[in-house]
């Protein structure tokens, strides 16, 4: 019985860590309870029940064992943790791995694996306003401007989510220090177009994946969390338009 109990416990370790990791990487609820589903009914409990949104884990192995909450207090998008997750979550079904060896990987994947570091990630982000210019048809004169602004932005928002609690603050300043930069470099450089610039360099802050998760998870029948992501996108998407319109107010 002890030996029974342990391992409904170490099943229950395994599924719910898998599922923080996903969810706090980005993943969408539909993935999250699938993967919990999937652990579950290879370990030989086909009648688990999972309900995720995108700040709380609840679980329930069997209605003869106490449920599980956990509460989800960052969110980020990481998709080299979601495509590992899922890695082990596939070798555990497959029987190719002990629960063991799936939580000591599990371990090393939330601990281990990081995100990259900042610096990278804002060139990364200038690199995604040079495209967005591209892809509008915006002019070789402001492929500086739109560089710098788009990677110095998205380093200030990464940066200040990382260090203040509160919500949409960090993407409404981002976005005032690209269009306050937009505007410099097309005043000290003129002749682009200064719409065009603002719209390239606010992409890489802009909550692409959100919605795109938000789509995914109201196709999977998930419509609590894809109500949730949507208004979640939706202020974010608002904070980051009054940064902007902050700035042109004063041009």
């Amino acid at each position: 019985m002890t030996d029974l109990l342990e391992n409904e416990e170490k099943i229950k370790d395994v599924v719910m860590l898998a599922a923080r990791i996903l969810l706090e990487a980005g993943a969408e609820g539909t993935r999250v309870e699938d993967t919990m589903t999937y652990i579950s009914s290879a370990c030989g409990y086909k009648s688990s029940n999972s309900f995720v949104t995108n700040t709380v884990i609840t679980y329930l192995l069997h209605n003869g064992t106490h449920p599980r909450i956990y509460r989800i207090q960052t969110r980020d998008t990481n998709l080299i943790r979601i495509s590992e997750t899922n890695r082990v979550s596939r070798h555990i079904v497959e029987g190719k791995i002990t629960l063991d060896e799936a939580w000591d990987k599990l371990i090393y994947i939330n601990e281990k694996i990081d995100d990259h570091p900042l610096p990278f990630k804002a060139f990364a982000g200038g690199m995604v306003g040079l495209s967005f210019l591209y892809l509008q048809g915006g002019l070789l004169i402001d492929v500086p401007t739109a560089i710098l602004a788009g990677g110095i932005g998205y380093f200030i928002t990464e940066y200040l989510s990382q260090k203040i609690e509160a919500q949409f603050i960090p993407e409404f300043i981002g976005s005032f220090i690209i269009a306050l930069l937009a505007a410099f470099g097309h005043m000290l450089v003129p002749g682009g177009e200064l719409s065009i610039i603002i719209i390239s360099a606010v992409m890489p802050i802009v909550p692409g994946v959100l919605i795109t998760n938000a789509i995914q998870d109201m196709f999977g029948g998930h419509m609590l969390m894809s109500i949730t992501k949507l208004l979640e996108a939706l202020v974010t998407a608002f904070g980051i338009g009054a940064g902007v319109a902050t700035v042109l107010i004063f041009l």
